[in-house]
């Protein structure tokens, strides 16, 4: 009887911190703060990407050589302009 009542205390605890933490995330983001790892290229970096691999001269594996970053990084980069929405930009 004890320990269900010690588990019922602590759960709702837990919501009470979780709906603190959501808003202060929601605080935060309307105050425009970022969350997350910051992006390994700059915008302009991002548009230079986009450029070259517009001009078919480079893969995706040169440009991330070219730019000494993941394929990844730079396949993002490519598809926020070309296919915006797609799954690897969630």
């Amino acid at each position: 009887m004890m320990m269900h009542m010690l588990g019922a205390f602590a759960e709702f605890e837990r919501g009470i911190i979780r709906e603190r933490c959501m808003a202060g995330q929601r605080a935060a983001m309307a105050r425009g703060v970022r969350f997350g790892r910051p992006r390994n290229l700059t915008q302009a970096q991002e548009t230079d990407v986009v450029k070259m691999y517009g001009q078919g001269w480079y893969t995706l594996d040169q440009l991330a050589f070219i730019f000494e970053c993941h394929p990844s990084t730079i396949k993002r980069a490519v598809y926020r302009v070309y296919k915006p929405g797609h799954s690897s930009l969630k």
